[in-house]
């Protein structure tokens, strides 16, 4: 086998923090266009790994998510019926789902919507917890969003989107 030059200088830690790297990079690069309704649990679970989170729903359904972060603008969600097969997969990341997020609503709801947050902050400020979610818009532009919400009551006060990748290097 012919090593490149490269990786015999380099020294054992970096080579091996750099495939340890790569692994999880590609780990995170599930198929999930190989996921098609009535496919079992079990085989899903085979193609795209565990799930992050795993919601039951009252009438025996599942709903499976599969975030893409950290620096991923991807969350997907995988609905199986009482059945434990797939009734529909869909990346939530989108405007479709940011559409329905809505002031009132609580943070469970928010999440069960878009997911887990990219990062959580708080602003003592206006007594706000703050999420945000890295996503694409149109495939091509990088942009966050934020929703805030009120710290004593939970409910979400306000969403607001910002363009991270400018020319100037600042938000829109």
């Amino acid at each position: 086998m012919i090593v490149p030059h490269w990786i015999e200088l380099m020294p054992k830690a970096a080579l091996s923090f750099l495939l340890l790297a790569l692994a999880a990079s590609l780990a995170g690069c599930a198929n999930f266009s190989a996921v098609s309704s009535g496919m079992p649990a079990q085989q899903v679970e085979a193609k795209l790994g565990a799930p992050e989170t795993v919601r039951k729903n009252a009438d025996g359904s599942e709903v499976w998510e599969y975030p893409g972060g950290p620096l991923g603008r991807q969350t997907y969600m995988v609905t199986l019926g009482s059945d434990r097969a797939v009734r529909e997969a869909h990346q939530v990341l989108s405007e479709e789902y940011f559409s329905r997020v809505q002031a009132g609503m609580s943070r469970d709801e928010v999440r069960r919507l878009l997911g887990r947050p990219r990062d959580i902050g708080f602003s003592s400020l206006d007594d706000e917890e703050i999420w945000s979610w890295r996503y694409r818009e149109w495939g091509v532009r990088n942009m966050e969003l934020y929703v805030q919400f009120d710290r004593s009551t939970g409910a979400l006060k306000k969403v607001t989107r910002f363009q991270i990748d400018t020319s100037d290097g600042k938000r829109q």
